[in-house]
């Protein structure tokens, strides 16, 4: 019901401010969704059959990024961005009655009694999460010494460390940090993270070099991902079905070098990449996470006794969409960064002593007066397809930068993977 809220109010929005309220309304949403749907998988099935179950149940997960982004580009272009607020609207009212129909009701004459709800807790994890992403996204605008940006991290700050100490001593902690005393929930929590980022920044990132750089529609770049999301599809529930048989620790090693190594072909990219050379390395990309996903969350909750099951869930939840919304909030600093820095530096070698640029120049003026501009116009205007392109080429590096530094965040990645003790298997 709150889903279907969100929706309708992002449908109906009027200003930005509304908008933002509309996707927190489906971001709440999805928070208390996501971690119910793993601790249900974890509470019905056996352990040595859990693996398999979370790699079919995140088929489910993948779908939605894999044919979402298509759709949303359709409707876009045929009718306009509120569509893409509504058109879920049906499935989450289906969704809602098949709940009724289908999942289990709780069981009363067990006797047991209702948590009550951490709402402090909750408050303060709110602050400092919404606080570490302001601090992310607005310290290159409001400077990184400024005064806001030093009252967000002085908010970050305190509101995390009032959190630890509150949810050390209240009895229904609404974050749970005694699964994080399990080295094994620890270590697989960081590769919970990581998969966040990777799945999201990697999500952010490519469609929107397709529409910036390479001039495609965002039908084209929405179409781009029903590839990759099939190449998930297709590999979850074979690394689920392995996570119950060998070490996970080579799963994740593939994984992680899958998706290290499609990052890496990315920051080669030109102008000129084909659309299905990309779609190529999305695809492995793709293949790294559906590597990483189930083993991770199955490898993470079988490493906590049975009574923090629930806590373990949405702790596991909570890292995934955590990592995620770091992952996109810095790779956008880091883009725009990066793009403004090699933008400065082509535009310093555009002067008078630049002769190519003088020959372009003078080519473009002439065509300009070809189509019945005077010639002092074509003159000034000569020089917007220049600087139009440097524009382009310092996006086109500062994705390259992108893009790279994510190969080596995973190649560390990698090498933490590579020091983990062996963890807890099936049935053990």
């Amino acid at each position: 019901m709150l889903f279907v809220a969100g929706s309708v109010l992002g449908f109906v929005s009027t200003n930005y401010g509304l908008l933002i309220t509309a996707r927190a309304l489906q971001g709440v949403a999805a928070g208390l969704l996501q971690p119910m749907s793993m601790f249900l998988i974890f509470q019905t099935f056996q352990d040595h059959r859990r693996g398999t179950a979370m790699g079919i149940f995140s088929i489910g997960v993948v779908l939605a990024p894999a044919f979402g982004p298509a759709l949303g580009g359709i409707a876009v272009d045929l009718a306009s961005w509120r569509l893409v607020f509504v058109v879920t609207v049906p499935l989450a009212l289906a969704a809602m009655i098949l709940a009724f129909s289908l999942m289990p009701s709780r069981d009363e004459s067990k006797g047991t009694k209702r948590p009550p709800l951490d709402w402090i807790g909750l408050g303060l994890i709110g602050v400092a999460v919404v606080s570490l992403l302001a601090t992310i996204s607005g310290g290159d605008r409001d400077g990184w010494g400024s005064d806001k940006t030093l009252i967000r991290v002085f908010l970050c700050a305190m509101s995390a460390i009032i959190f630890f100490w509150w949810e050390q001593r209240h009895p229904f902690p609404a974050l749970n940090l005694n699964v994080f005393r399990h080295w094994q929930f620890a270590s697989a929590g960081v590769l919970i993270a990581c998969t966040g980022m990777a799945i999201y920044g990697s999500t952010y990132l490519v469609p929107i070099f397709v529409q910036v750089v390479q001039g495609y529609s965002p039908t084209a770049a929405g179409v781009m991902m029903i590839p990759a999301g099939i190449a998930m599809v297709m590999g979850f529930p074979i690394a689920g079905r392995l996570t119950d048989k060998i070490d996970p620790r080579w799963l994740f090693m593939f994984g992680t070098a899958c998706f290290g190594v499609s990052m890496w072909l990315m920051s080669g990219l030109a102008i000129a990449t084909s659309y299905w050379t990309l779609v190529g390395w999305l695809c492995l990309s793709r293949v790294g996470i559906s590597f990483l996903m189930p083993p991770a969350n199955t490898t993470a909750v079988r490493g906590v006794p049975s009574k923090l099951l629930a806590s373990a869930t949405g702790a596991a939840s909570f890292l995934m969409q955590i990592g995620g919304a770091v992952g996109v909030s810095a790779l956008a600093v880091f883009l725009e960064r990066r793009s403004v820095f090699h933008g400065e530096h082509l535009a310093a070698s555009v002067n008078e002593s630049n002769a190519d640029m003088l020959y372009l120049h003078q080519l473009t003026a002439m065509e300009l007066q070809t189509r019945g501009y005077t010639a002092r116009d074509a003159f000034v205007h000569g020089f917007d397809s220049i600087a139009a392109q440097i524009s382009r080429e310092a996006f086109l590096l500062g994705f390259r930068d992108s893009f790279l530094m994510v190969a080596i965040g995973f190649a560390l990645v990698f090498a933490f993977i590579v020091c983990l003790p062996k963890p807890i298997l099936a049935g053990r």
